[in-house]
């Protein structure tokens, strides 16, 4: 991007063949080589109208997000360096035509290759670590917007980089699962409508709960009373098998439980303790008693999956729940400018591969 602090004409021209040099040489070397049939597949560059090619397309949406400007300043930049003279209006349709395509460059960017699986009996599938957080625009009440990301940790890449408004839930509504993966997710996930959505779609999950959102159910169809099967002494980790129902459709499910090493545990409570002080009220007993362990349920078959792979399977979650933690600050996502949801899902998908 230009930054000028005067306007002579030679110093526009040096600035512009550097810009022009630094792209050609580090930019475009580091994307796929089916860049420009990808974008005509997934309908970003359909015909060519004021653009030569979807590298001068990319290059121009990189500039949109990294340097915070608006249509207007998009198509002025544009033809300073003569890449494209298109109104504001088609600058804005273009963008929003770009959302596909992107999700897949940024899925092609951080790819690795896939790992042999060292259980091969095991169902193939894609282990999608499922999380969501919230982006702030400026003005804001702190929610505007929710951004859900799917990274499949077997593939190494982002499969999924969705965005909805504050009313949509942690859910897997915005995942699009297939049959044999297996979506993992914190407490956001865990309660029985997931579990059903997941079912129906030939899939599989892992996720903890809260007993209250998850009803349990013995075989007989009766009522299975988690609070006293945990306080019960006994093993650190224990595994109980049952089914879980949701609007007359039944899932046999595992229900998992560790229990945390006591300076942990300890940890955990007060936590609990300090998010019931700042809500005004008194933690209730059994919310101390939850903060003591880890509760999974899961529906992937014990032969295949025991008590063991699952919780380490779970704890892979914190590899998601990182990319939040590390990159919102450096992205600046909480300063999207954007009021269209289509707009806003293309400027976080471009900022993530930028």
């Amino acid at each position: 991007m230009l930054v000028l602090t005067h306007h002579p004409d030679r110093t526009v021209e040096a600035q512009l063949a550097l810009g022009e040099d630094r792209w050609t040489i580090e930019g475009v070397p580091r994307l796929p080589a089916d860049l420009a049939a990808q974008a005509r597949t997934h309908k970003a560059f359909p015909r060519v109208r004021g653009l030569a090619t979807p590298v001068a397309l990319l290059r121009a949406g990189l500039a949109d997000v990294l340097g915070a400007l608006s249509t207007r300043r998009l198509g002025a930049w544009a033809v300073l360096i003569g890449r494209a003279d298109s109104s504001e209006a088609a600058w804005r349709k273009r963008l929003r035509a770009c959302n596909p395509w992107l999700l897949w460059l940024l899925s092609a960017l951080v790819a690795t290759p896939r790992a042999v699986d060292p259980q091969p009996s095991r169902p193939r599938g894609r282990v999608l670590l499922v999380e969501a957080s919230t982006l702030r625009p400026p003005g804001g009440p702190g929610d505007d917007w929710r951004l859900h990301v799917a990274y499949d940790c077997t593939a190494g890449r982002l499969e999924q980089v969705r965005v909805t408004d504050r009313y949509g839930g942690e859910s897997l509504v915005p995942c699009a699962l297939q049959p044999g993966d297996i979506a993992v997710a914190d407490n956001g996930y865990g309660d029985r409508r997931r579990v059903a959505s997941a079912t129906r779609q030939q899939a599989d999950v892992g996720r903890r709960v809260t007993p209250a959102t998850v009803p349990l159910e013995t075989a007989a169809g009766a009522a299975f009373e988690v609070v006293p099967w945990w306080r019960t002494p006994g093993q650190a980790t224990r595994e109980w098998h049952g089914w879980c129902a949701w609007e007359h459709q039944r899932a046999a499910v595992r229900l998992l439980t560790a229990q945390l090493p006591p300076a942990a545990a300890a940890i955990a409570r007060r936590r609990v303790r300090r998010k019931a002080h700042k809500k005004g009220r008194t933690p209730s007993a059994t919310a101390l008693l939850w903060a003591d362990g880890v509760r999974l349920v899961t529906t992937l078959a014990a032969t295949a999956w025991p008590l063991v792979a699952v919780l380490r399977l779970y704890r892979a979650r914190w590899q998601v729940a990182l990319v939040f933690k590390r990159r919102k600050p450096l992205l600046r996502l909480h300063q999207i400018r954007r009021k269209h949801p289509t707009s806003v899902e293309a400027t976080v998908r471009a900022r993530l591969m930028a």
